[in-house]
């Protein structure tokens, strides 16, 4: 199927899912963030990013999930912490200052602000 090194991920998720280890159906049910997060995270190469893409753009619509990657390090760096070194930033700590300024719409602002540090560049 061309999954390359994923083809093992792709399949011991799928056998977690088959015998109820996680329970696909339920992951709506979660009401808060952290415990369906570590839900996610209990599937194989699942991580902290992935899963927060999961939650955000997947049908579990969990809009202040918040995933972290460079860009969205740059720009909340640059707007709102100010560090020297930006690469040191706790990814928890930059989703605090999300969750603080942009509340249960933290996903939302996240898409806006990575387009945005993209097309402005590095």
């Amino acid at each position: 199927m061309g999954l390359g090194f994923r083809d093992k991920r792709v399949y011991n998720t799928t056998k977690m899912i088959k015998c109820g280890e996680v329970k696909i159906e339920e992951l709506a049910k979660i009401k808060e963030l952290e415990s369906l997060k570590a839900e996610l995270l209990k599937l194989d190469g699942v991580g902290e990013k992935v899963a927060d893409c999961v939650m955000l753009f997947s049908n579990l619509r969990r809009l202040d999930a918040f995933p972290v990657d460079v860009w969205v390090r740059r720009v909340m760096n640059e707007l709102y912490i100010k560090s020297d070194d930006e690469k040191k930033l706790n990814n928890d700590y930059i989703r605090k200052i999300a969750e603080e300024k942009y509340e249960n719409l933290a996903g939302i602002a996240q898409q806006y602000l990575f387009y945005w540090r993209r097309e402005k560049g590095a």
